[in-house]
């Protein structure tokens, strides 16, 4: 064997044993992680749940109330679930989406704290009609106040039609209960 054909062996040889290395230090940085995060889920969300309540961030669920004064009739009144992820991510579902007439999917949009025990939020939904055709979009614009495990606030809303139209706005008012957890009765 010539010295060239060694060389070229010696190569390979060497990418082999870097490549095996790099696997196991990959391999190895994951089982760190995982160690060092343990059972997280739960130590997260109840840590989360107790900062906020300390009044840093809104982060976990609610229940809401929703209060639209003044349409044309009476007051609308309806309650709602939310989650703040401490990301800044927001998810809701209520019960006026499911309304013949205001059909919705569930809201999807962000949050951000403007100070202590404070935060601004933004989501959007799309919306449909009774048939299932899309109609457009909807957006709510929400200001709130922390207190403990619950808060209020007020914002805006608006409707758009396909073509990014307003059909319909108001204002709004809100309160919120935070969902905390609890053992089963037994």
């Amino acid at each position: 064997m010539n010295s060239a054909h060694k060389e070229v062996r010696n190569l390979r040889n060497l990418a082999n044993k870097t490549r095996r290395w790099l696997l196991s230090a990959a391999a190895l940085t994951v089982l760190i992680a995982l160690a060092a995060l343990g059972s997280p889920a739960t130590a997260f969300a109840q840590d989360s749940i107790q900062k906020a309540a300390a009044g840093q961030t809104p982060v976990g669920s609610w229940l809401y109330t929703v209060t639209i004064p003044n349409p044309p009739n009476d007051p609308i009144v309806f309650l709602g679930t939310e989650t703040y992820s401490a990301g800044g991510g927001y998810v809701e579902a209520d019960q006026l989406s499911f309304t013949p007439g205001f059909l919705a999917t569930a809201g999807h949009g962000g949050w951000k704290s403007t100070g202590k025990d404070a935060f601004l939020l933004t989501y959007m939904n799309l919306t449909y009609d009774a048939n299932g055709n899309p109609t457009g979009t909807g957006k709510v614009r929400q200001t709130t106040t922390l207190s403990g495990h619950n808060y209020s606030g007020s914002g805006d809303y608006a409707y758009y039609d396909l073509n990014g139209s307003v059909v319909a706005s108001g204002t709004f008012t809100i309160t919120a209960k935070r969902i905390l957890v609890e053992a089963p009765q037994q």
